[in-house]
């Protein structure tokens, strides 16, 4: 029953009521002064009045009462959007409207890419303004037949009844992207963020309202893995590469759970000397039945899904097992670079993390060395720098992985205790043909010398671009020209002739 007809009810209960309640009185006066004829009107016109007024009143009260426990329930208490029950509720009804009428339909489900940056790092109340701001966003972008939800947490969904693709849909999308790449956070105005859409068209992709959601969030989540600020039209391919995803998710856990990953060491050299100067420590995983998965797969999934720590902590802990158990720690080795993610710094316990992943250090943490990408840095750059800052202080040494390809590099090494920079391998990788890759590189080298930082370039293949970054002033490297990454075995052996080659010469 709607609230105007339950309240309704309620106010012609009272009137009955009333009636009674004034037959009853009015006999009781009657008996008292049966002799005046206008005391018995009265009382008959003021008890009338005074119930029909009343009445009125509960009519009114009860109505506005049941229709806000009705929004409650209906739709999402901080937009007020429909929710996800009365969305699916609604776009049933529509689908039924067009079955008949043979109109189309479009479902849009909307992500905010990096929205929990703002309630891990800012607060909730930050994020509530937010996604207020969002859904008002929304709300200005869509006419008025469409349909508007919050389904929970950063996820919006749109139908929009007779709408045709892509004419009407597109430009729509853009819009709303482009409005939400405009909005900034008072609190972190360093934050930058996009959003990813998926879509599904009716009645060509289902004709229930869950299998069209179902459907739009298959290519949202396409849409996610593809690039930021995207979206993607569902098409039968994704079904299958989303269950190989989810599965895939599914065995990464386990491989986390049972201990399944491994660790490698790429050794970095300064050529000039003819030595080895440290080793970076990278994770691998061999599939039981897809053999070997690559870090670009398996790495990325673990940040989105919270399994990143998990897989920090293993790597950290069991290549200082190996290296002291090898004897290598402090001997043959005076550095180990570990790869750190931006969610290794979203909670109060990440600096607790690290303390216990090196307390196993038999002696000083300056042999530590933590590589953060620039735009992982950004995302959180007060929390990194306030875990960096102590860690720093026990000796740790920080360095900036990637260098060059964020937009605010001055900026990062001026906030965070950076002791080394690492020149991207992109800009390696042509150095010796493109001029404009050479410039940056020489313009790093010149700053990271005037700023007292060491200088280490990644992904060196060949003697071409080995001799250019030695001419340019470069002194260490990291690449196939020197060494492959390599299991501990490999890794002794590898030092091991390393000191016999010496020694000979």
């Amino acid at each position: 029953m709607s609230p105007r007809r339950t309240a309704a009810a309620i106010a012609f209960l009272y009137l009955f009521l009333g009636y009674i309640w004034i037959s009853f009185s009015d006999r009781f006066v009657f008996t008292l002064a049966a002799e005046s004829s206008y005391l018995t009107q009265l009382q008959t016109y003021k008890g009338w009045a005074y119930v029909t007024v009343t009445a009125f009143m509960l009519y009114i009260l009860a109505h506005r009462a049941l229709q806000r426990e009705r929004n409650f329930s209906e739709r999402d208490g901080l937009t007020l959007l429909l929710n996800r029950h009365m969305f699916e509720r609604e776009l049933n009804s529509e689908l039924a409207y067009a079955k008949n009428k043979d109109h189309n339909l479009t479902v849009i489900i909307l992500n905010i890419d990096g929205f929990k940056q703002i309630n891990s790092h800012v607060n909730l109340e930050a994020g509530d303004r937010f996604l207020v701001q969002i859904a008002d966003i929304i709300r200005d972008s869509c006419h008025q037949q469409a349909l508007l939800a919050r389904f929970g947490g950063d996820e919006f969904a749109i139908a929009l009844p007779d709408s045709r693709w892509p004419d009407a849909v597109v430009p729509l999308i853009q819009n709303i992207q482009r409005r939400i790449e405009n909005l900034h956070v008072a609190e972190a105005p360093r934050l930058n963020f996009s959003s990813s859409a998926g879509i599904s068209l009716y009645p060509r992709d289902g004709n229930t309202a869950n299998t069209l959601i179902d459907a739009a969030t298959l290519a949202l989540d396409e849409a996610k893995n593809s690039a930021r600020g995207s979206y993607k039209l569902f098409n039968a391919e994704l079904s299958q590469i989303v269950s190989a995803r989810a599965q895939l998710l599914l065995d990464l856990k386990e491989a986390v759970a049972q201990k399944q990953l491994t660790v490698v060491y790429q050794p970095q050299f300064c050529v000039q000397k003819n030595i080895m100067t440290g080793v970076e420590v990278l994770v691998r995983w061999h599939h039981p039945k897809k053999g070997m998965i690559p870090p670009s797969d398996f790495i990325p999934l673990a940040e989105e899904n919270g399994l990143i720590c998990a897989i920090t902590d293993f790597v950290m802990r069991q290549a200082i097992h190996e290296l002291i158990s090898n004897e290598l720690l402090y001997r043959d080795i005076k550095r180990v670079s570990f790869n750190v993610s931006a969610a290794d710094f979203n909670n109060s316990e990440s600096c607790e993390r690290f303390i216990a992943n090196l307390s196993s250090l038999p002696g000083d943490w300056s042999v530590i060395e933590l590589e953060l990408t620039e735009s992982a840095a950004l995302l959180n750059l007060e929390g990194i720098k306030g875990v960096l800052n102590v860690l720093h202080e026990k000796g740790v040494q920080v360095s900036l992985d990637d260098f060059g390809t964020g937009y605010s590099s001055l900026n990062t090494l001026r906030l965070l205790p950076i002791q080394e920079v690492k020149i991207d391998q992109s800009f390696v990788k042509d150095i010796v043909k493109n001029k404009q890759d050479a410039k940056l590189v020489r313009t790093i080298l010149a700053m990271a010398q005037a700023l007292h930082l060491r200088v280490v370039a990644e992904g060196v293949e060949t003697h071409a671009q080995a001799n250019y970054l030695m001419n340019a002033g470069c002194e260490e490297f990291q690449g196939y020209l020197y060494a492959r990454p390599m299991p501990i075995e490999h890794l002794i052996t590898f030092i091991r002739n390393l000191k016999q080659q010496r020694a000979q010469s």
